[in-house]
Protein backbone atom coordinates (compact mmCIF):
# COMPACT_ATOMS: atom_id res chain seq x y z
CA UNK A 1 0.00 0.00 0.00
CA UNK A 2 1.13 3.37 -0.98
CA UNK A 3 2.15 5.62 1.78
CA UNK A 4 -0.16 8.22 1.18
CA UNK A 5 -3.01 5.30 1.14
CA UNK A 6 -1.94 4.38 4.45
CA UNK A 7 -2.27 8.05 5.80
CA UNK A 8 -5.69 8.70 4.56
CA UNK A 9 -6.83 5.35 6.00
CA UNK A 10 -5.61 5.80 9.79
CA UNK A 11 -8.65 6.88 11.24
CA UNK A 12 -9.42 7.90 15.10
CA UNK A 13 -11.68 5.24 16.46
CA UNK A 14 -13.37 5.73 19.64
CA UNK A 15 -15.06 2.14 20.05
CA UNK A 16 -13.57 -0.78 19.76
CA UNK A 17 -14.42 -4.83 19.47
CA UNK A 18 -13.57 -7.13 22.26
CA UNK A 19 -11.54 -9.17 19.71
CA UNK A 20 -8.03 -9.45 20.73
CA UNK A 21 -5.07 -8.51 18.82
CA UNK A 22 -3.33 -11.38 17.38
CA UNK A 23 0.26 -11.29 18.98
CA UNK A 24 1.62 -10.94 15.27
CA UNK A 25 0.46 -7.85 14.08
CA UNK A 26 1.41 -6.41 17.88
CA UNK A 27 4.98 -7.65 16.71
CA UNK A 28 4.37 -5.75 13.49
CA UNK A 29 3.10 -2.47 14.97
CA UNK A 30 6.33 -3.16 17.27
CA UNK A 31 9.04 -3.62 14.95
CA UNK A 32 7.47 -0.01 13.11
CA UNK A 33 8.40 1.71 16.10
CA UNK A 34 11.40 0.27 16.45
CA UNK A 35 12.79 0.87 12.97
CA UNK A 36 12.18 4.79 13.60
CA UNK A 37 14.24 7.55 13.85
CA UNK A 38 15.69 8.97 16.94
CA UNK A 39 18.43 11.80 17.45
CA UNK A 40 21.76 10.09 17.36
CA UNK A 41 19.87 6.68 17.27
CA UNK A 42 19.73 6.64 21.31
CA UNK A 43 16.14 4.73 20.84
CA UNK A 44 15.14 6.61 24.17
CA UNK A 45 11.04 4.67 23.90
CA UNK A 46 10.25 2.53 26.39
CA UNK A 47 7.21 1.17 25.21
CA UNK A 48 4.80 -0.65 27.71
CA UNK A 49 2.08 -3.39 26.24
CA UNK A 50 -0.85 -3.74 27.58
CA UNK A 51 -3.46 -6.42 26.70
CA UNK A 52 -4.44 -8.41 29.70
CA UNK A 53 -7.61 -7.93 31.57
CA UNK A 54 -6.06 -6.43 35.04
CA UNK A 55 -3.59 -4.28 32.92
CA UNK A 56 -6.62 -2.64 30.89
CA UNK A 57 -8.29 -2.06 33.88
CA UNK A 58 -5.75 0.44 35.51
CA UNK A 59 -5.94 1.85 32.02
CA UNK A 60 -9.79 2.42 32.62
CA UNK A 61 -8.64 3.58 36.38
CA UNK A 62 -6.20 6.16 35.43
CA UNK A 63 -8.16 7.69 31.93
CA UNK A 64 -11.54 8.63 34.17
CA UNK A 65 -11.81 12.25 34.84
CA UNK A 66 -14.92 14.65 35.83
CA UNK A 67 -17.92 14.84 33.65
CA UNK A 68 -17.50 17.40 30.75
CA UNK A 69 -19.85 16.68 27.94
CA UNK A 70 -17.41 17.29 25.37
CA UNK A 71 -16.24 14.28 25.39
CA UNK A 72 -19.41 12.52 25.42
CA UNK A 73 -20.09 14.29 22.20
CA UNK A 74 -16.78 12.69 20.95
CA UNK A 75 -18.46 9.04 22.15
CA UNK A 76 -21.41 8.36 23.67
CA UNK A 77 -19.20 5.43 25.47
CA UNK A 78 -17.64 7.74 27.26
CA UNK A 79 -20.76 8.86 29.22
CA UNK A 80 -20.61 8.07 32.72
CA UNK A 81 -22.77 9.88 34.63
CA UNK A 82 -24.31 8.37 36.88
CA UNK A 83 -20.55 8.13 38.36
CA UNK A 84 -20.30 12.01 38.04
CA UNK A 85 -17.17 11.14 35.28
CA UNK A 86 -16.04 10.65 31.84
CA UNK A 87 -14.33 7.71 30.73
CA UNK A 88 -11.48 8.05 28.10
CA UNK A 89 -10.72 3.95 27.54
CA UNK A 90 -13.21 2.95 24.47
CA UNK A 91 -12.86 -0.86 25.32
CA UNK A 92 -9.63 -1.00 23.06
CA UNK A 93 -8.36 -4.67 23.83
CA UNK A 94 -4.74 -3.24 23.38
CA UNK A 95 -3.34 -0.21 24.70
CA UNK A 96 0.21 0.43 23.96
CA UNK A 97 1.60 3.19 27.14
CA UNK A 98 4.86 4.90 24.99
CA UNK A 99 6.89 7.17 27.16
CA UNK A 100 10.93 7.63 26.65
CA UNK A 101 13.71 6.97 29.18
CA UNK A 102 14.96 10.39 30.66
CA UNK A 103 19.00 8.96 31.38
CA UNK A 104 18.99 7.78 27.22
CA UNK A 105 18.04 10.88 24.94
CA UNK A 106 20.31 13.13 23.19
CA UNK A 107 20.29 16.73 24.88
CA UNK A 108 20.55 19.91 22.35
CA UNK A 109 23.89 21.63 23.29
CA UNK A 110 21.90 24.71 23.31
CA UNK A 111 18.80 24.96 24.96
CA UNK A 112 19.71 22.04 26.88
CA UNK A 113 16.08 20.20 25.89
CA UNK A 114 15.72 16.38 25.50
CA UNK A 115 14.75 14.78 22.36
CA UNK A 116 12.74 12.29 24.10
CA UNK A 117 9.64 13.45 23.68
CA UNK A 118 9.79 14.09 19.94
CA UNK A 119 11.35 10.78 19.49
CA UNK A 120 8.62 9.25 21.21
CA UNK A 121 6.25 10.87 19.43
CA UNK A 122 7.85 9.61 16.07
CA UNK A 123 7.88 5.80 17.35
CA UNK A 124 3.93 6.22 18.14
CA UNK A 125 3.09 7.86 14.81
CA UNK A 126 5.25 4.87 12.82
CA UNK A 127 2.96 2.42 15.28
CA UNK A 128 0.15 3.84 14.67
CA UNK A 129 0.43 4.04 10.62
CA UNK A 130 1.14 0.48 10.96
CA UNK A 131 -1.35 -0.44 12.82
CA UNK A 132 -3.34 1.40 9.90
CA UNK A 133 -2.07 -0.69 6.89
CA UNK A 134 -2.64 -4.21 8.51
CA UNK A 135 -6.54 -2.92 8.96
CA UNK A 136 -6.61 -1.95 13.10
CA UNK A 137 -8.15 1.06 14.25
CA UNK A 138 -6.45 3.55 16.73
CA UNK A 139 -6.60 6.71 18.79
CA UNK A 140 -3.45 8.57 19.95
CA UNK A 141 -4.39 9.56 24.19
CA UNK A 142 -2.59 12.41 25.67
CA UNK A 143 -5.09 12.82 28.32
CA UNK A 144 -4.80 10.64 31.60
CA UNK A 145 -3.80 11.50 35.11
CA UNK A 146 0.24 10.51 35.15
CA UNK A 147 0.65 9.99 38.40
CA UNK A 148 -1.99 7.72 38.96
CA UNK A 149 -0.36 5.81 35.66
CA UNK A 150 2.83 6.03 37.57
CA UNK A 151 1.73 4.16 40.51
CA UNK A 152 -0.60 1.52 38.92
CA UNK A 153 2.05 0.20 36.62
CA UNK A 154 5.13 0.90 38.58
CA UNK A 155 6.74 3.30 35.98
CA UNK A 156 10.35 3.80 37.18
CA UNK A 157 11.60 7.62 38.04
CA UNK A 158 12.94 7.36 34.89
CA UNK A 159 10.43 6.95 32.41
CA UNK A 160 8.69 10.00 31.33
CA UNK A 161 4.65 9.28 29.69
CA UNK A 162 3.95 10.58 26.88
CA UNK A 163 0.93 9.13 25.37
CA UNK A 164 -0.81 6.00 24.75
CA UNK A 165 -2.40 4.52 21.46
CA UNK A 166 -4.87 2.44 21.77
CA UNK A 167 -5.34 0.11 19.15
CA UNK A 168 -7.81 -2.91 17.87
CA UNK A 169 -10.57 -3.66 15.76
CA UNK A 170 -13.23 -1.35 14.97
CA UNK A 171 -16.54 -2.08 16.40
CA UNK A 172 -19.43 -3.08 13.89
CA UNK A 173 -21.38 -0.02 14.90
CA UNK A 174 -18.74 2.43 15.55
CA UNK A 175 -19.34 5.93 13.16
CA UNK A 176 -16.60 8.12 12.90
CA UNK A 177 -17.30 11.64 14.52
CA UNK A 178 -18.14 14.10 11.99
CA UNK A 179 -16.64 16.98 13.35
CA UNK A 180 -13.49 15.91 14.14
CA UNK A 181 -13.24 13.63 10.45
CA UNK A 182 -11.20 13.62 7.60
CA UNK A 183 -11.64 17.70 6.92
CA UNK A 184 -7.81 18.91 6.45
CA UNK A 185 -6.68 22.58 5.82
CA UNK A 186 -5.23 23.41 2.17
CA UNK A 187 -1.34 23.56 1.94
CA UNK A 188 -1.63 27.06 1.31
CA UNK A 189 -2.64 27.68 5.26
CA UNK A 190 0.07 25.70 6.87
CA UNK A 191 2.85 25.20 4.41
CA UNK A 192 4.98 28.29 3.15
CA UNK A 193 7.94 28.91 0.50
CA UNK A 194 11.03 30.30 1.20
CA UNK A 195 9.56 33.10 3.48
CA UNK A 196 7.21 33.49 6.12
CA UNK A 197 3.59 34.94 4.89
CA UNK A 198 3.45 39.07 5.51
CA UNK A 199 0.49 38.91 8.61
CA UNK A 200 -3.17 39.37 7.75
CA UNK A 201 -5.13 41.97 9.29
Amino acid sequence: MDFMDISKKRRTVRKFARTPVEEEKIQKILEAGRWSPAAVNAQPQRILVLNTPESLAKVREFCSFGYDQKYVDLAQECDDKENGKINLYYGAPLVLFVAYDKTACWIHPQSGESSGATDATIVATHMMLEAASIDLGTVWISYFDEDKARELLHLPDNWQPVCMLYIGYPAEDFVPNKHLGGHRKPLSETCFYNKVPDEQG
